[in-house]
């Protein structure tokens, strides 16, 4: 009888196999983008998956986009409140019927290779619990922005993750089991429960990388350094027990103080002082663990993106403290974006 599970040669019932992957995607008010990011789910190269979404009480034109989908494979669950995203995800992974998740926001675009890819890599790296890619970057409009790099070492996602986080969500795969056992899911961190969970995973070794830009995530008027209130405490207190990990051992109180008050209110700290505990920090760090590449430089210009105060102040704080960081940033990218902002 079509539905019913099959039945061995003892008469018991025969479990039926699930998908390899399922993919998580939590779509609140998502009308204007849910459709996309469906088809580039839809057009994977690896097909054993399942696409589980789940509609967060949207008010808008949501669930009927994400219902117009006739493929057996997507999923559709539907709430008529908003409970809001931590929880949405962790309902997820207990929903998800494979052992791997893949992480996908609604108004994002997967390469039709990542599946392949990430699934190959989880099934060689069994003592990794999740893996990220790069992604590429676009506005609201699906115009390209440039591209997020992720580290390319766990000894620079460490050091990284001290100051901000540079995985982009809609990259990540996961394994179900694991992370609801050893991490207990997402924190409860409303405006930070990736950068905390992220940090967990980093924290004993487990999360792998891969530079290829395997999704398309898109860019919105929020940000991590523009939370506030509750937010901003949540970001600052994940951020300090990333330093105290990372930098314990070499760093005093006052260091980490600094460089915490230096991203928790972007000015309060002039660059000088900064770049002075900035770079001994991370000399001491290369000294231990290799290399830290390029991630400092994006570090500053990051931070430099949400101070009033002007690049040259930064680039004369390196000129005595640091010159050869001077070639690691991207000061023409920081003038445009600063000139493009003073536009708007």
């Amino acid at each position: 009888m079509a539905g019913t599970a099959p039945r061995d040669l003892a008469g018991g019932d025969i479990p039926m196999k699930g998908p390899s992957i399922t993919i998580l995607m939590p779509a609140y008010n998502a009308e204007r983008y849910i459709a996309e990011s469906i088809r580039s789910t839809l057009a994977q190269t690896f097909d054993d998956f399942e696409l589980l979404v789940i509609d967060d009480g949207s008010t808008d034109g949501t669930h009927e986009a994400a219902a117009s989908f006739s493929d057996p494979r997507v999923r559709l669950h539907r709430r008529c409140e908003n409970r809001g995203l931590v929880f949405t995800l962790n309902e997820g992974l207990e929903m998800a019927r494979a052992p791997l998740v893949a992480r996908q926001d609604a108004d994002d675009l997967c390469d039709p290779r990542r599946l392949a890819i990430q699934f190959r890599y989880m099934d060689s790296n069994p003592g990794v619990d999740a893996v990220a890619s790069s992604a590429l970057l676009v506005d609201e409009n699906g115009r390209h922005r440039g591209r997020l790099r992720v580290p390319s070492t766990s000894s620079q996602l460490g050091w990284d993750l001290c100051f901000r986080n540079p995985i982009p969500h809609s990259s990540v795969m996961l394994r179900r089991e694991e992370v609801l056992k050893r991490f207990g899911g997402y924190p409860d961190s409303p405006s930070s429960e990736d950068y905390a969970l992220w940090s967990l995973i980093a924290q004993e070794g487990r999360f792998g990388l891969i530079s290829d830009a395997l999704v398309s995530y898109r860019i919105h008027a929020t940000s991590i350094m523009k939370s506030s209130g509750k937010g901003v405490e949540e970001i600052s207190a994940i951020r300090r027990g990333n330093m105290e990990r990372v930098m314990g051992g070499v760093a005093t109180r006052e260091d980490l103080d600094l460089l915490q008050m230096a991203w928790r209110s972007p000015g309060a700290v002039p660059w000088q002082a900064y770049c002075m505990v900035f770079e001994r920090l991370a000399y001491l760090h290369e000294q231990r663990h290799g290399s830290l590449g390029k991630i400092p430089g994006i570090e500053y210009q990051t931070l430099c993106q949400f101070r009033e105060d002007s690049p040259i102040l930064l680039f004369h704080a390196l000129i005595r403290n640091h010159p050869k960081r001077l070639i690691s940033i991207p000061w023409m990218r920081m003038m445009a974006s600063m000139l493009a902002a003073s536009f708007r």
